[in-house]
């Protein structure tokens, strides 16, 4: 048996105010579930597309992680500017379990410049030991030692 708000046939209950606030909730719920889905959507692209940068930056510096050691402290340099600091974290991402300091006072230091070519001298105690390519390079800092 039906509720009692919605009456004998159909027209009663098109104008009973209850029918109708039940029938604009169920619409509202309907509609906010609607653009939670699509919200779900455009994070599952992004996130997709997130995998893809990380992929491509184990790829970047798959060389150089083969030639420094398996575990320790290696410095960073690199470009300044607004992607620097995405730079910085996919280069320790990729360098992992290596830490990362975002600092050039350690033995080995990784140079990542994906946007060109680093400047002349990035500090003046390094001394360029390998360029992998794309931007990544390996210098020692004969400070540091």
């Amino acid at each position: 048996m039906l509720p009692a708000f919605y009456g004998s046939n159909m027209h009663e209950a098109g104008n009973d105010p209850r029918f109708r606030r039940v029938t604009i909730g169920a619409l509202i719920f309907v509609l906010c579930s609607m653009l939670s889905s699509v919200r779900l959507v455009v994070i599952g692209r992004q996130a997709k597309d997130s995998n893809e940068v990380a992929r491509r930056s184990d790829q970047r510096f798959g060389a150089l992680k083969a030639s420094l050691p398996a575990r320790g402290v290696v410095g960073y340099v690199g470009e300044s500017g607004a992607a620097a600091v995405g730079d910085y974290y996919l280069a320790e991402y990729a360098l992992a379990p290596l830490i990362v300091d975002h600092s050039p006072n350690h033995e080995w230091v990784v140079g990542n410049f994906p946007e060109g070519s680093p400047p002349t001298a990035p500090e003046q105690d390094l001394q360029l030991i390998k360029d992998f390519g794309n931007g990544v390079l390996l210098f020692s800092n004969q400070g540091a030692n």
